[in-house]
C-alpha cells in the first residue's frame, strides 16, 4: 500500500503547567510516522526551511519518502494546554503554500490531506486529487491566523472540496464550526459528499457518521490520561485510513482498531510499557 501525505511539518512549542517542550510536529508528520509503522509506503510532501531538513530526515522511520519543498521559514506553532487538555495556539512562523505536482500521485493508493491553516496548500490540491481516494483532516480549514493568533473560522473553499472526499475527520469543535457555517443545527448526519465522517472527542472517543447507515461510536481503548495529547487525532485518522483505504475492515472495526493504535501511541509517549 502507498499513501501520499501532504501538509506542513512544524516546529512546535508545547506548554504544560508553564513548562515548554520543543519538538517537530504537524498532522503530516504524525500521520506519516503512523503509516510507516503500519507497513505502508509513504510519500510525504511538505515545506521545510533548509536548517530543519536534516533534523526531520533523521527522525523519520524507514518507508517514508520525504519531499521537502524549500521555504524561508518552517511553520511554527505554540500550543498551550490547560484543564481537560484545552488548547490555545499561536503561530510564530508560516511556510510557503505547498506546491502541487501531478507526478506526486504516481503509484499512490490514497491521498491524506493534513493542512494546518487555509494557506498551507496550493489551491490545486483542492481542485485536483488526480482521481485518488482522498481523506481530509478538516482542522486547517476551520481556523484563520490573524497576527499570530488562531481563531475559529471556515475557509469557504473547503465546501467545494467536500463532495470529492471519501473520508473526513474533524474534532467536535471543528465539526460544530463547519455546521454553523452550513447552518446545520444538529449533529446526526455527515456533511453532504463525505462518505465517512469521523467526529473525534479526545479521550471520550468519537462518532462515525455515514449516509444511510447507523452512527457508530468508539471509545479510547484503553483511555489514557496524564500525557501530552498532541498528534493523537492525527494518529487516529491515519490508522483509520490504513484500515479503510486498504479495505482491511469496515468502518466500525476500523474506528475501534484506530482507537487502540492511538492509545498505544499515547501510552508509549507516557512511558508505559
Amino acid at each position: 500500500m502507498h499513501v501520499l501525505v501532504v501538509g506542513s511539518i512544524t516546529r512546535d512549542t508545547n506548554i504544560f503547567d508553564g513548562i515548554a517542550q520543543h519538538t517537530y510536529g504537524g498532522t503530516a508528520l504524525y500521520a506519516a510516522r503512523t503509516y510507516a509503522q503500519l507497513g505502508v509506503s509513504v510519500r510525504l510532501i511538505t515545506r521545510l526551511a533548509p536548517g530543519d531538513q536534516p533534523g526531520i530526515a533523521a527522525q523519520l522511520p524507514p518507508g517514508i519518502e520525504l519531499i521537502a519543498q524549500p521555504t524561508a521559514e518552517t511553520t511554527a506553532f505554540e500550543n498551550s494546554y490547560g484543564a481537560a487538555d484545552e488548547r490555545t495556539q499561536r503561530v510564530t512562523a508560516v511556510a510557503l503554500p505547498i506546491d502541487h505536482h501531478a507526478e506526486y500521485f504516481a503509484g499512490i493508493d490514497w491521498l491524506h490531506l493534513g493542512p494546518l491553516h487555509p494557506n498551507d496548500l496550493q489551491q490545486r490540491w483542492l481542485d485536483d486529487q488526480c482521481s485518488t481516494p482522498t481523506g481530509l483532516d478538516l482542522q486547517g480549514f476551520t481556523r484563520r491566523i490573524d497576527g499570530g493568533s488562531v481563531t475559529p473560522d471556515i475557509d469557504p473553499r473547503v465546501i467545494d472540496l467536500l463532495p470529492r472526499l471519501n473520508w473526513l475527520k474533524a474534532s467536535r469543535d471543528e465539526w460544530r464550526t463547519l455546521q454553523a457555517h452550513l447552518q446545520i443545527s444538529t449533529l446526526p448526519r455527515p456533511t453532504p459528499g463525505a462518505v465517512e465522517t469521523l467526529v473525534t472527542d479526545g479521550a471520550a472517543g468519537g462518532t462515525l457518521l455515514r449516509t444511510g447507515q447507523r452512527d457508530v461510536g468508539w471509545s479510547a481503548a484503553p483511555p489514557v490520561d496524564g500525557c501530552d495529547p498532541t498528534g493523537a487525532g492525527d494518529v487516529f485518522f491515519a490508522a483509520y485510513l490504513f484500515h479503510r483505504a486498504g479495505q482491511l475492515s469496515d468502518g466500525s472495526r476500523a474506528a475501534t482498531e484506530a482507537a487502540r493504535i492511538t492509545s498505544n501511541f499515547l501510552l508509549q509517549r507516557r512511558g508505559t510499557p
